[in-house]
This record gives C-alpha cells, sequence and structure tokens, in this order.
C-alpha cells in the first residue's frame, strides 16, 4: 500500500495550518449533540406527584436519575431521564443512550410484552402464558439432558461477571454444558495482558489525574470505558479555560479525539504498538526511564536470551519506527521526552472504534510504556482496582458432562482467552466435534452486535431451537422458536461493575422504578424461573427466590441491600494509590512473561514451546515472542492491489453493542453518518477515492469475505490514505422498529475477524475490502 504522509497535512486551507485546518472542524461538532439533553427545555406535568429515583445504566455506565409522576395515563409513568450530579464519576452528565431510555422503555411494537412462541403453520409469533414457555423451554432441556445431550445446549449472555452472567453461568455448569459465550470486549484484553506482565487482572488509568496521557488507537472522547466520566476528565484539563492537561492521539483517522487531542499522531493503520514501543526505546536511549523498572523480569539480557532492553534497541528505534509507522523521527523524540517529563503521565490502551478488545501484544506494549514511566500505583498512572467484596452465588461447579468445549478454549488449540459468541458460532457451524441442538440467548442480540455477525446469524439459523430472553423483538428474537421477555434496567433487578479502564472500584446497581409491560419480568427471574421449572441439580444450583433475593447475596458485602439500591452505586472514594505488589511468579514487574512462558511450557515442555507459540500465531522467536513486540495485523497483507482497509468510526450519538438505535439518536446524527436520512456514509481519503475513480457523494459497495454494505462516499482529508471508515450502531433490519429499519449498514456484518496471537480473541479492527461504485 502507497504511503504519502503529506496526505494527512494537504488539508483545503493548505499545509501551514497543520492538523487545526478546517476538515478537522466539523469533527469538533459532534459534541454539540452529545450535551443538548442536558438543557432544561422539557415541561415538568402539572397532574401527579413529582418524584425522583436513582439508578445506573449498565450499558453506559451513567449513573443517572429518574424523573417519575402519578395520575398521567395510568398510575406512575417515567418521563425524564437525566444525569445524577451526587453520583462520582458520571458527575450528573448523560449521553444520547441515557437520555433515550424512555423510548426503548415505552417503544410498544418493538417491545416483547408477553412470551411468545413460534407457530409454524402461521409463520407468527403468538403471544402465550409464561407456564406454557417456561413449559416448552424446560421440556427441551429436560429432553436433551436425559438423553444425555446435555452437552449440546449452548448459551450466549452479555456481561459474565455480572449477576445475570453469574446465574447463566451456574444455570449451564449444572445442566452439564460448557458451552457458553459472553460477548468480548476491551477489558478481557487488559486482564490479560496485566495478567502476563504484572499478575493482576483489575488494572485502570488514572485519567481525572493525569496531566499527560498518551491515546493508542483507542477513542478516547467517543466511548471508552464510561464514556461521561473520561469526557469529565477531559474537561478538568480545560477548566476555566485553562491548559492544565496534554492529549495526544495516536490513530490513522482525525477522529473525534483526535481533533481534540493537543497533538495528533496520524500514524499508518494498526502501527500504534510500534509507535509505544518506539517512544520506550527513546525513553531507555535517552536515560529518561525509571530505573525501577531495571530490575523487571526479562529487562537485561539473562540466560534465556535477549532482554527487552535489547529487543527495543535492535528493532524499535526511532528510525525503524518511523519506518514501520509514518510518524516522524522527531515527533516520536519529542513525545518520549514530554511523556517522560510529565510528573502525572499515562499510555492509554483500549477498544477500537468498532467496540473491539484490541489485541494482547499491542496492550502489552502500552503496559510497557507505562512500567519504563514508573508511573504503576502513582497518581496519574495504572492503578489497580481493589475488589468490591461481592460474595459468589454459590459453591462453584463443574460442569458435569466431561465434554469438551466446541470452540476449543483451554486446550492446547486456545490455552489463553475468553468464550466468545464468533468462536463458538465457528466452531458450531463445523458440527465438530458435535452440534448444537439447542441455544439460549439471554439478553443480547448477538445476530447483530457479535463480530461478523452474519456467522452468528448462519449458527443461529442452524439451532433446531432457539430460546431468546430479550426486551425487544430484535435481530435474534425474531428467529427465535420462544421469546421470554425480560425488562430493561428501568424495570428490573440487575448489576454493573467498573467501566472498561476505571481507576476505582465500581458498582452499579439498578432495580425496577416502574412496571411498563405487566407479564415482563428481570432477566435473573427468568432464569431462575427455568432453573426451578427443570428442578434437580439446575433448581438446587441457583436457589434463590428472584433476582432481587440473588442480589442481596452477592452484594452482602457493600451493606444493606435496599440502601444500595435507593443510593444505586457504590464507588471506592479514590484510586488505590501505592505500592503495587505484582502477583506474578517472580513477584515482580515481568517484560518477559513468566506467567506465559509456563503456560507455553505446560502445553508443549521447553523444547517444543516455540512450536506452539506459532501455532498460537506468535511470529516473533525466542524471548522476544514473550515480550511485549510489534505483530503487523494480518489484514496489512490483504491490502493494496485495489483493496482498501476498513475501520470503524465510533460515535456517541449511535449505541454500542446489544443496545437498540433509538429515534432520538437518529435525530441527532449529521449527514456526515447517514445521507439522504438512511444511506450510510464512509468516510475516504480524496487521493484513495481518485485512484479508484470515486467522487464526493457517489454511491459505492463495500465487501469483504465476510460481507458487504451499500454507502455514499464522503472524501475528508484527515483519513489515511488507503483506508475506508464506516460508522458503527446502524443498520438494523428487525422489522419491529420501524423507525430505524434499513438506516445505513451493519459494520459488524462487513468487519471480519480474525484470531489474536496469543489470546485468540477475535480481533476486527481492520479488514480487506473492496470498494465498487454501485
Amino acid at each position: 500500500m502507497n504511503w504519502d504522509r503529506r496526505a494527512f497535512v494537504k488539508f483545503a486551507v493548505g499545509a501551514v495550518v497543520g492538523l487545526h485546518a478546517s476538515p478537522l472542524i466539523p469533527k469538533l461538532m459532534d459534541d454539540s449533540a452529545i450535551w443538548t439533553q442536558n438543557w432544561n427545555w422539557v415541561p415538568t406535568p402539572e397532574d401527579g406527584a413529582l418524584a425522583f429515583a436513582n439508578t445506573v445504566n449498565p450499558a453506559t455506565g451513567t449513573g443517572v436519575k429518574v424523573r417519575m409522576v402519578t395520575g398521567r395515563l395510568k398510575g406512575e409513568r417515567l418521563i425524564r431521564v437525566e444525569g445524577n450530579p451526587e453520583h462520582p464519576t458520571s458527575k450528573g452528565g448523560v449521553l444520547p443512550a441515557d437520555a433515550s431510555a424512555l423510548e426503548n422503555l415505552y417503544f410498544d411494537d418493538f417491545r416483547v410484552k408477553t412470551p411468545l412462541i413460534f407457530n409454524k403453520d402461521t409463520g407468527m409469533h403468538e403471544a402465550v402464558s409464561w407456564d406454557k414457555a417456561l413449559e416448552v423451554v424446560a421440556g427441551k432441556l429436560a429432553e436433551l439432558y436425559k438423553a444425555g445431550q446435555a452437552h449440546t445446549v449452548a448459551a450466549l449472555g452479555t456481561e459474565a461477571k455480572t449477576l445475570d452472567g453469574e446465574l447463566l453461568s451456574r444455570f449451564m455448569a449444572a445442566l452439564g454444558s460448557p458451552n457458553l459465550s459472553f460477548n468480548v470486549s476491551a477489558a478481557d484484553t487488559l486482564a490479560l495482558a496485566g495478567w502476563a506482565m504484572a499478575g493482576e487482572e483489575n488494572l485502570g488509568f488514572d485519567l481525572a489525574g493525569a496531566n499527560y496521557v498518551i491515546s493508542f488507537g483507542t477513542p478516547l472522547l467517543e466511548g471508552f470505558g464510561a464514556p461521561v466520566a473520561v469526557r469529565k476528565a477531559f474537561a478538568g484539563w480545560r477548566k476555566d479555560f485553562k491548559h492544565t492537561g496534554t492529549l495526544v492521539q495516536v490513530e490513522p483517522l482525525a477522529s473525534v479525539t483526535a481533533s481534540q487531542a493537543d497533538q495528533w499522531l496520524g500514524c499508518k493503520p494498526g502501527t500504534e504498538a510500534a509507535v509505544a514501543l518506539g517512544l520506550c526505546q527513546v525513553l531507555i536511549q535517552e536515560g529518561l526511564y525509571d530505573r525501577a523498572a531495571a530490575g523487571a523480569v526479562g529487562f537485561e539480557d539473562g540466560d534465556r536470551g535477549p532482554g527487552f532492553k535489547t529487543l527495543l534497541a535492535k528493532n524499535y528505534s526511532p528510525g525503524q519506527v518511523s519506518q514501520i509507522s509514518g510518524v516522524p523521527v522527531e515527533t516520536l523524540i519529542g513525545v518520549a521526552k514530554a511523556f517522560a517529563k510529565e510528573p502525572k503521565a499515562v499510555a492509554v490502551c483500549g477498544p477500537g472504534g468498532g467496540g473491539e478488545p484490541g489485541r494482547l501484544l499491542d496492550f502489552m506494549a502500552v503496559l510497557a510504556l507505562n512500567a519504563l514511566k514508573g508511573n504503576f500505583g502513582k497518581p496519574g498512572g495504572v492503578v489497580v482496582r481493589q475488589p468490591l467484596g461481592l460474595k459468589p452465588l454459590g459453591e462453584a461447579i463443574n460442569h458435569a458432562g466431561g465434554k469438551p468445549r466446541l470452540d476449543g478454549l483451554g486446550s492446547a488449540k486456545r490455552p489463553v482467552g475468553v468464550a466468545d459468541h464468533l468462536s463458538l458460532a465457528k466452531a458450531a457451524l463445523s458440527g465438530n466435534p458435535y452440534k448444537v441442538n439447542m441455544a439460549l440467548v439471554a439478553g443480547g442480540n448477538p445476530a447483530y452486535s457479535a463480530p461478523q455477525a452474519g456467522v452468528v446469524r448462519d449458527f443461529l439459523r442452524s439451532v433446531p431451537f432457539l430460546v431468546a430472553i430479550t426486551p425487544y423483538l430484535d435481530e435474534t428474537a425474531v428467529m427465535a422458536q420462544v421469546v421470554l421477555p425480560c425488562g430493561t434496567f428501568l424495570e428490573s433487578w440487575g448489576d454493573s461493575l467498573a467501566p472498561y479502564g476505571g481507576a476505582v472500584a465500581e458498582y452499579g446497581l439498578h432495580r425496577p422504578l416502574i412496571k411498563a409491560y405487566e407479564q415482563v419480568k428481570s432477566q435473573g427471574d427468568v432464569i431462575l424461573a427455568l432453573a426451578a421449572k427443570l428442578g434437580g441439580d439446575v433448581a438446587k444450583a441457583l436457589p434463590f427466590a428472584s433476582a432481587e433475593a440473588a442480589l442481596k447475596t452477592r452484594t452482602a458485602g457493600l451493606g444493606d441491600l435496599a440502601k444500595l439500591a435507593q443510593k444505586s452505586y457504590h464507588v471506592a472514594d479514590k484510586p488505590a494509590y501505592g505500592s503495587v505488589s505484582f502477583k506474578t511468579p517472580s513477584g515482580k514487574l515481568e517484560f518477559f512473561s513468566m506467567n506465559l512462558h509456563n503456560l507455553a511450557v505446560k502445553l508443549s515442555g521447553e523444547g517444543g514451546m516455540g512450536k506452539v507459540l506459532k501455532s498460537l500465531g506468535v511470529s516473533a522467536e525466542g524471548t522476544a515472542a514473550l515480550m511485549p513486540h510489534y505483530e503487523p495485523p494480518a489484514a496489512l497483507a490483504a491490502a493494496g492491489h485495489g483493496r482498501l482497509l476498513l475501520a470503524a468510526v465510533p460515535s456517541l450519538r449511535t449505541p454500542k453493542g446489544d443496545q437498540p438505535l433509538t429515534p432520538y439518536m437518529l435525530k441527532v446524527l449529521d449527514g456526515e453518518t447517514l445521507s439522504n436520512k438512511d444511506e450510510l456514509v464512509v468516510e475516504m481519503n480524496p487521493q484513495t477515492a481518485a485512484s479508484l475513480h470515486l467522487a464526493e457523494h457517489d454511491r459505492v459497495k463495500v465487501t469483504s469475505q465476510a460481507g458487504s454494505s451499500d454507502a455514499i462516499v464522503h472524501l475528508f482529508a484527515g483519513a489515511a490514505p488507503g483506508m475506508v471508515f464506516m460508522p458503527v450502531g446502524l443498520g438494523r433490519f428487525a422489522i419491529a422498529n420501524a423507525y430505524t429499519m434499513g438506516r445505513g449498514g451493519n459494520y459488524n456484518q462487513v468487519a471480519e475477524a480474525t484470531a489474536d496471537p496469543l489470546s485468540g480473541l477475535p480481533v476486527w479492527s481492520l479488514t480487506p475490502v473492496a470498494v465498487t461504485k454501485a
């Protein structure tokens, strides 16, 4: 792929104004729609008593207040969701997803209001009683259990460590099936990186305490962790028009974050980790690194071979990294020196623009940069979140079936990582070593939101008996034989943990504030009802009378549940500053990961370790294979020769993951996301478009091996040459939601996932695509 760095600075006003030129100005407008929901123009109804209740939106991590009033229509009615100024991290702010939550709550046509069973004769779902629906689902589960086929039941959840996730995990383990998957996220990758280098899985970034932040390829201001909390931290650096903090953004697109950053390093796609390692080398060669890092395992050369210091000097000099990334040598040196100089500086990694979990080796490179800075456990640095003290729901259960997982997780084929929907779907479609006879989707919408959604959709279609527990008639529910209605966060019991990258221990709790539909239950109550109906070992594993009772057990260490529910959150007063106790095999920080080394040895023995690492996708050899290093993304090899690289454009004005797109969100989208109200807009560098004989507003088809989408071209000089950038959160096709059906295209339908080296997690930040005129 040809690369001309001048394409980044050759803007309409001219190169003199550099990165602050006019193509970035429209990006600044993205924020204007985000905060308009805080305006006090919403009228207060005169009839009935007005009350407020606290809750936390688990999808955004935002603490909110809900206005409710009596006497409207019938009984109580929620009328507005607004920010909770008492919440320690969100401090009164909200997002469009929070402000428009009532649209999802009261959208009759889109809500599942009663249990439904699909009638083959009519081709329609028909309403049935809860007793009938539970009898049908439990009957099918019992049938498979008695036939010794319990392992052929699969379950797809949302968040593994929430109450609903733990209930589902215990249900499946007691049933005797190992085939359970959850949404994969950057939290999984950061936990693995922390385990590999520090022996800690609960790492966070103290953004509020930092005065210099380098963000590597993550949309820091467009969907990182709890977006409101992150933006509050960013606003603190600009308080009272005083510039007290610096943000440096490393990515190939002049995104919202890049446009608001003090410095944008426009790198070649997929090279952010190389930039991080280049900065590491500058710190060492200039003598600017923390000397305590020299005592870390693998820093110096040793018996096993060259150390991290030698690896950097050999492969990641500023000149070499400049060749890899396209970032000028003088820029690399300048940023590294500024990072070293600031007392409270932190390097941040996180999710990609499309919510991808990120690559393990990239995250390790960023943690290595922080280690050389010496900021572990310090204000404005990398901190370890303290345990919340949540209690288990019972003794651990090992699934009784003894059958291997379909996705191979835990085997030599995939020794680390977490269970994800795509890996389960691919394995199930192969039918090896066995087929799935029944699937239970609990709370999510994987037919739309999973990476390579077409594959997951094919898997769900192939399952003889599909059950969906969901509030909505979404893309997954319409395929199900049985649909069981569960509530939104405004009408059900549930919880959420600290958002990605959060610096403090945080717990959010939501409770029923209203019963919008009589037969809707909390998701936890649906799982418990199924367990009770099934009886036997499953009922014994889940002895709770209700989700509320399960929460009471889970939160016993946090005090009285009723008081916690009224408050809606438990947040530590401040980050846990102080010396970090590394829980690695050596008891030290490890540039050479002994945890990964011991795992590889266990799988292969010392002599065959290299072969095992190769099988896991690691191309580096020797000690470098188990150290932070740069591995080019697989997509780069397929780019060029007329093929571009597809990447996502995130926005706070579209939902993340499983959450529905609301009419309000559509209202605040601009013409650079949707054209003519329903046509997807993709961004492309003018130079790239000219090479494909494309012009502004041309209609194109973006096609990958995974799928395709129609779009309208928008030329943007802030887009890297050789790439095409597509918005996320659009392209819904559930017919029940007439407001959002057919608006734009689904990024997850086009993006192609590959297995990340070492972790095996699906990554889809870059996809080779063909862009042709439609």
